[in-house]
């Protein structure tokens, strides 16, 4: 090598190091909350809580009490009235929370599942979670399409149809691309599954993540503190770069729920930071 070579080595080297210094990544998704989370209190308490939480999503779950100005004893679901959805709209925007989705989802009769859609497409929802019976997919399928919402199949345990990964995986064969996961990575691991190697195999087809940690008994713990894989999960999610809603479902309601979603929502953040 001459001194030529020496010299141009001395001047690209060092800018060489600063450009191809690994960048952290930055996360494109939403962190929102599922509003199961709080179903021990009225959908309007667990907006409340929500945006105390600073968080400014929301999967929000039928069945769950109203609260507040609205009907006695009225929930949440695809019949409302017309001035409680105009009022149910105003509560979320109040809150600056975007009412990004609904369910999880379970009918069986198409007039059931139309409405559901019809009432996503009027509140201006993104998707919807569910889990429609395997005989109703084409059927749930065309509804997505005919409403442009998005479906992210949802993973309850046995005996949900979805229970188990390759089964979700031969569903999503030669679908519509409105058709994706909502992962359950608790659920997942309760079936035995990898729910990290789950996460890896159903690339492109997140929309939803419900994250969440376990105990050695199985129960919901502070994020970090369990036995679920969640660091290599979320550094997963960031390279995938996933755009989709990340969801807080924490169901251990027996503890200082604010302060341990607190916990895991900080846990996130910190791990983005490294």
């Amino acid at each position: 090598m001459n001194r030529k070579f020496y010299i141009l080595l001395i001047l690209i080297l060092p800018a060489c190091l600063t450009g191809c210094t690994r960048q952290p990544l930055s996360p494109k998704w939403k962190m929102g909350i599922q509003t199961y989370t709080f179903h021990n209190f009225t959908l309007m308490e667990a907006l409340e809580k929500t945006r105390k939480l600073e968080l400014n999503y929301a999967e929000a779950y039928f069945s769950q009490e109203l609260g507040q100005s609205f009907p006695q004893n009225a929930v949440l679901n695809f019949d409302l009235p017309e001035e409680t959805k105009e009022k149910l709209q105003k509560e979320f925007s109040s809150q600056n929370i975007t009412w990004y989705a609904s369910g999880v989802a379970f009918y069986n009769k198409e007039t059931d599942w139309r409405r559901f859609f019809e009432f996503a497409s009027e509140m201006g929802l993104k998707l919807v979670t569910a889990e429609p019976e395997l005989e109703n997919l084409d059927m749930v399928e065309a509804l997505a399409k005919e409403f442009n919402i998005e479906v992210a199949i949802h993973n309850h345990p046995e005996p949900s149809v979805y229970a188990r990964p390759e089964v979700l995986k031969k569903a999503l064969e030669g679908r519509s691309e409105l058709i994706g996961v909502c992962a359950d990575i608790g659920h997942w691991y309760r079936t035995g599954a990898d729910p990290l190697q789950a996460v890896k195999h159903f690339r492109g087809r997140l929309k939803v993540v419900h994250m969440k940690d376990l105990n050695e008994n199985l129960k919901d713990t502070i994020w970090g503190t369990g036995i679920l894989p969640l660091k290599e999960i979320v550094q997963e999610l960031l390279i995938q770069d996933f755009n989709g809603l990340i969801s807080v479902e924490y169901e251990n309601f027996s503890g200082p729920q604010m302060d341990d979603i607190s916990k895991n929502l900080n846990f996130i953040k910190d791990l983005i930071k490294k």
